[in-house]
């Protein structure tokens, strides 16, 4: 992996840049997503902006925004791990044709919202990085926990770029809530197709 996360700040929840937390910014017209086993409303996690993330991954175009959310409505039950069991979504959309989504309740989105910011520090040093929290790793290759689950676009048929692995967090008011894992994030942007898988 190449570059930290670190959380920087508290930001408001429409804010134009990557973060944990807050309102999601999709195109006019979105629907929240809802889970295929349970039905309810998915929660927003994060989202990650290319232009935010400079030279530290090629797995997402300029001007591309990638957006992550997962059902925690009933937590454990509903296959949030696997991109293909309808727990959990990712979204690529170009950053400047999206808007704020209202949120169908308090219950569907973070209780805090934090700016992502970028940090270079090497793995083994990056519990902390001078006051900030690191969050997660942009680029290079997935640190796998157990075997390689590298998703294919379904619409290409070839494996994704590897985006970014993080963390679920460390207060419960921006907990991701990953079962103690990480995730690991991808994409393909020939196709506008994005995916994540959890680990741990």
């Amino acid at each position: 992996m190449s570059g930290s996360m670190a959380f920087v700040k508290d930001v408001e929840a429409a804010t134009r840049v990557s973060r944990i937390g807050g309102l999601p910014l999709a195109p006019e017209g979105f629907s929240w997503p809802l889970c295929s086993r349970c039905d309810g409303p998915l929660r927003f996690l994060l989202q990650l902006m290319a232009d935010d993330l400079g030279d530290h991954t090629e797995s997402l175009r300029p001007g591309a925004l990638l957006s992550f959310f997962m059902c925690d409505n009933d937590p454990g039950q509903c296959e949030a791990w696997d991109p293909e069991a309808g727990g959990n979504r990712a979204y690529l959309f170009a950053a400047d044709t999206t808007v704020a989504a209202p949120s169908p309740g308090e219950a569907f989105v973070l209780p805090q919202c934090f700016e992502i910011g970028i940090c270079e520090v090497e793995p083994e040093t990056a519990d902390e990085v001078a006051d900030f929290k690191v969050v997660g790793w942009l680029g290079g290759e997935a640190e796998w926990w157990d075997t390689d689950m590298t998703p294919t676009c379904s619409t290409c048929g070839t494996p994704m770029g590897f985006v970014s692995q993080m963390r679920e967090g460390y207060s419960r008011n921006w907990l991701m809530n990953f079962g103690g894992g990480e995730a690991f994030v991808f994409a393909c942007p020939p196709c506008d197709a994005a995916s994540v898988v959890l680990q741990g």
